[in-house]
């Protein structure tokens, strides 16, 4: 079974497909307004456009017909189904500028099973376990000539069977396995029917730039733009870097300079009720033991050497997520571009436990605002590109022209990951019920 039904997607079928109970009609715009006039939100008027954009897209939705099911979406929405394709949403900008949350917002209105919303990472891991499992259904002589099967419109279209609407955070292609798939994985999804949502960093025509083998990427870019809609929503405010209120645990933070002793007292005061000994939590993982550091109940205690310093990997850290809905972590360095793979492993491990409401509290070595030294990594990005303009014998204006801005895409992730262990020490954030799948 695929791991994107194992979270709660379920095929469309007579059986297993169904909408929620109809709930009173209420616009996006009304909801934030209503939060803004709580005290909850600062008005904002590029998350109103962002609204207004995807209330068009939800409205759309309501009598929408999908060419994978035409005729049985239309009994189920309305009497009188359509199937013509509904433009979808690319929305990109800066850390912070509130992106995810106004998707999140429009996809809790969606009064649907048939949906899902996903990290972009995680929804193309899912889609090359699905090609491998396909892969092993074949006969071997198969496998090495795609001329007799190509296995990406199949899993295209059992991804089609299951959802009607993607909605993606963090829309980023860093990979060569999933660029020379993507084309060929979203043509199919859009001839489905699938409507895309998506949050991103950088406009379409910057995806993946300076990839290995880039030209066979580049087909997919007129593709997303023939069949979403595109939104600019940079901004200059990173809302999550505002003052947080005082969390209610002993500190009231979940950041603190050199103070072991103070996890000590929130894992106690976390786990005070669970009644659970403080044990090694060892978890099995694909055919391998997992460890680290203790736990009691949901709640795990470790080390920074333990975490990041160790050869784990996205699906240990998803594992964690699974397992545990607060984290404490001990002797936490200043992170660098000096120290490349622990840095991107956390950025990893950040993306993950963000987007499953893990709580993490942090016990530094210098205070939060300085975890990561982002200065050294926007150096770096601008040395890398020193260094190939001077071997290809380049202008700065001829660089920019060709979109030569090696290291950019690492500088943003970094400063996303600060953004958002900044918002991780607020209430609201901790609010958040944790989701472990």
């Amino acid at each position: 079974m695929s791991s994107l039904v194992c979270r709660g997607v379920v095929p469309l079928t007579t059986s297993l497909y169904q909408l929620l109970p109809k709930l009173p009609y209420s616009t996006l715009t009304q909801k934030y307004k209503d939060e803004v006039a709580k005290g909850k939100l600062l008005e904002d008027p590029r998350q109103l456009i962002l609204l207004e954009k995807l209330e068009e897209v939800r409205h759309d939705l309501e009598n929408y017909e999908p060419a994978v099911n035409k005729g049985f979406f239309s009994k189920l929405f309305s009497s009188a189904g359509k199937s013509e394709e509904i433009q979808g949403l690319y929305v990109h900008g800066g850390v912070g500028c509130g992106k995810t949350m106004i998707m999140d917002m429009f996809y809790d209105e969606i009064h649907s099973k048939a949906k899902l919303r996903t990290h972009f990472h995680d929804f193309m891991l899912d889609v090359h376990e699905r090609i491998h499992a396909f892969k092993q259904t074949l006969p071997a002589s198969h496998i090495k000539d795609r001329s007799c099967y190509d296995p990406i419109p199949v899993v295209a279209k059992e991804i089609a069977s299951e959802t009607f609407l993607l909605c993606f955070d963090e829309f980023q292609v860093t990979d060569v396995a999933d660029a020379m798939i993507l084309r060929r994985l979203f043509e199919t999804l859009f001839d489905e029917g699938i409507v895309m949502i998506a949050t991103a960093n950088r406009a379409p025509d910057d995806l993946y730039k300076n990839g290995l083998q880039r030209t066979n990427f580049l087909p997919f870019i007129p593709l997303l733009k023939s069949h979403c809609n595109l939104l600019d929503m940079d901004s200059p405010v990173d809302y999550r870097m505002m003052d947080p209120k005082p969390l209610n645990i002993p500190g009231g933070s979940a950041s603190f300079v050199r103070q072991d002793s103070r996890l000590d007292e929130i894992f106690s005061y976390l786990t005070a009720d669970k009644g659970e000994m403080k044990e090694k939590k060892v978890m099995s993982l694909l055919g391998r033991e997992l460890c680290v550091g203790v736990s009691s109940g949901k709640v795990l205690m470790t080390t920074y050497q333990e975490l990041c310093e160790h050869h784990h990997g996205s699906s240990d850290f998803r594992a964690i997520a699974r397992n545990f809905s607060h984290v404490l972590i001990k002797d936490f360095p200043q992170l660098s571009i000096k120290y490349r793979t622990p840095l991107r492993r956390f950025i990893v491990m950040m993306d993950i436990f963000y987007d499953r409401g893990v709580k993490l509290v942090l016990s530094a070595h210098v205070p939060i605002s300085q975890i990561i030294d982002i200065t050294a990594a926007e150096e770096s990005a601008a040395d890398d590109l020193r260094m190939l303009m001077d071997d290809l014998k380049l202008t700065m204006s001829e660089a920019k022209s060709m979109n030569l801005f090696t290291g950019e895409d690492e500088a943003f992730s970094q400063k996303r990951a600060l953004s958002r262990l900044f918002e991780m020490q607020c209430a609201d954030y901790w609010d958040v019920p944790h989701k472990p799948t």
